[in-house]
């Protein structure tokens, strides 16, 4: 029920649209019935008429009618417009909520959400919620108003009669529902995980496609899929089984209380206590009044999957609104940068039993170059990820020097974390957009004269001047339209814009050729000169940069120093940075 308010919630901006939908859904459920209760009506009094070879007034109920038939045509073709308008209106509001419920996570959410998760979420579950107003909200809003309006004008002629439909419609509009919404309340919660799961399977088969060819793999990824899609077919039948049973006894009971009310009729017509003409007219009045709830059990059979479709945006909401909480509480200070010096005291983290630093402490200096070796799980990508916020800490402190005031840096705010730390990782994302675009993602403020400046000292210069479209030349998506060195540099000309405290370099020569690597390092050279870096690297002529180097073995700090006293006083570091 909350989530169900919730959603309410979401379509309050377009209440207008969805009243007025409800409104025009309503007249035509009602101008259908009378239509039909008239129509029955006048046929059988023409019939009783002719067999009387008496005359009537056909003008007035032809004319009704027609009146109603028009009023049901244009009703339903305005209602279709209206109602469709207001469900991609609410979409439209679901996905903006969406988006704007991700850009409010922390980092620890997302690093911990996998991203076919993520996409899952924004793709079928948003589109799930598509339904709500149009399949569930609708029916139950006309029911609530044509009913009482119906009951009201049958009771008029016959009270019995306007029991055993309202019997009916209790069954079809009420009973019915509610047994199918407790039964398919678990199996709507195992279709939506099963749907999340295919599809992040899916998703992984496609981006592992090489490697499961490699290594002979891809029959048996498939299968998992294909079991994953057996079970995902194995909920949508029975739901769809569930709805074929509802359609089935939604008719039987909708002929019952037609036959029913035949049955109650006839003997009052026998005794001349009612026309022989409203005969007709009540019976097709009793089949016609169904109309008003026919879409009940449909729209309850939709409802739990609906519901759980927003349990799961509506999770992201909840943290997204806590981790909203905890970066009010936090800092917000203008920390100086050029001043800024980063300290490391008894750092420990650990993931389940194993752990992956263990009583970590040094020191960066304002102006210092640091740099951090270790073999392949030693604790370096850890260390970067508790600088950077993107896990949390568990034991320890990371303080940062204010003016000799030290400021725990995870008492900083997001954003404030942001302008004193950058981190300039291996594989870095360039969007489709212009080369403009992507530099003021750094610095949204940025004139051409700074984005130029940067793009120079990036050691970019030579590839800038060709570009036919400067600023304005598009990258492709992932930066398809240029080389990996390139992406290096123009990271490294975002760092140049955003002129952090402190920049964290992942690996930044890792995997360029010697021409690239030199580019590269020139970039970065400008940058080192300009603000406190930490660096992840093994690479020599990076190392020999450095001010100090701090030596990482599972976890623990094996050594430090200058990159030329290490190699003098360790073998293991000379096996660990010399390159053959």
């Amino acid at each position: 029920m909350t989530n169900f308010i919730r959603l309410l919630k979401l379509c309050a901006p377009h209440y207008k649209a969805m009243l007025l939908g409800t409104f025009l859904a309503t007249i035509t459920v009602l101008a259908n019935v009378g239509l039909l209760a008239i129509s029955g009506w006048f046929l059988a009094s023409m019939a009783a008429a002719g067999i009387a070879g008496v005359q009537m007034n056909y003008f007035t109920p032809a004319g009704t009618i027609r009146f109603l038939a028009i009023v049901r045509t244009a009703s339903r073709y305005a209602e279709r417009l209206v109602t469709h308008n207001a469900t991609f209106l609410l979409l439209s509001e679901i996905r903006v909520n969406v988006f704007s419920t991700l850009s409010k996570l922390n980092n620890v959410d997302l690093a911990m959400s996998r991203s076919a998760d993520l996409v899952n979420r924004l793709q079928n579950d948003v589109d799930a919620l598509d339904k709500f107003y149009l399949n569930i909200l609708l029916p139950m809003l006309v029911a609530l108003l044509s009913v009482p309006i119906i009951m009201l004008f049958m009771s008029a002629y016959n009270a019995n009669v306007a029991l055993i439909c309202f019997t009916g419609i209790v069954l079809i509009g009420v009973v019915l529902p509610a047994l199918l919404s407790a039964k398919l309340n678990k199996n709507s919660h195992k279709e939506t995980q099963l749907s999340a799961q295919l599809r992040s399977e899916l998703s992984d088969t496609l981006t592992g496609l090489r490697e499961l060819s490699i290594y002979q793999a891809r029959s048996q990824q498939l299968n998992k899929c294909d079991e994953l899609s057996e079970q995902y077919n194995q909920q949508l039948f029975i739901r769809h089984k569930a709805l074929a049973n509802t359609d089935g006894l939604s008719l039987l009971i909708v002929q019952l209380a037609m036959l029913v009310s035949i049955v109650t009729i006839v003997p009052m017509v026998y005794t001349n206590t009612m026309a022989n003409v409203e005969l007709a007219m009540l019976s097709l009045f009793v089949l016609a009044s169904f109309e008003s709830v026919l879409q009940l059990p449909n729209a309850f059979i939709e409802l739990p999957n609906v519901l759980k479709a927003a349990d799961r945006l509506f999770t992201l909401e909840d943290k997204a609104a806590n981790s909203s909480v905890k970066n009010s509480e936090t800092l917000t200070q203008n920390i100086d940068t050029k001043g800024s010096a980063l300290i490391l005291k008894n750092i420990h983290y650990q993931y389940g039993d194993q752990k992956a630093l263990n009583d970590v402490s040094f020191e960066l200096k304002a102006q210092q170059k640091v740099a951090i070796v270790g073999r392949s799980g030693s604790g370096k990508t850890t260390l970067v990820n508790l600088l950077t916020g993107l896990w949390p800490l568990q034991q320890g402190s990371i303080t940062l020097s204010n003016n000799g005031d030290p400021v725990n840096l995870h008492s900083l705010s997001n954003d404030t974390r942001a302008n004193v730390i950058n981190i300039l990782a291996q594989q870095h994302h360039i969007f489709d957009g212009t080369l403009s675009e992507n530099l003021r993602y750094a610095h949204p403020n940025a004139t051409k004269e700074q984005m130029i400046e940067a793009l120079t000292l990036a050691q970019l210069e030579p590839w800038f001047n060709d570009l036919k479209a400067g600023l304005k030349t598009r990258l492709g998506t992932g930066g398809r339209n240029v080389s990996q060195g390139q992406s290096r540099r123009i990271a490294i000309a975002q760092a140049l814009l955003q002129n952090p405290a402190i920049l964290v370099l992942d690996e930044p020569t890792e995997g360029l050729d010697n021409q690239s690597k030199q580019s590269v390092m020139h970039a970065m050279m400008q940058v080192m000169n300009k603000t406190s870096v930490l660096t992840i690297t093994h690479d020599p002529a990076l190392l020999e940069q450095m001010d100090n180097i701090i030596w990482l073995e599972d976890g623990k700090v094996v050594a430090q120093g200058l990159h030329k006293n290490l190699l003098s006083n360790y073998a293991d570091y000379v096996s660990l940075t010399t390159r053959f």
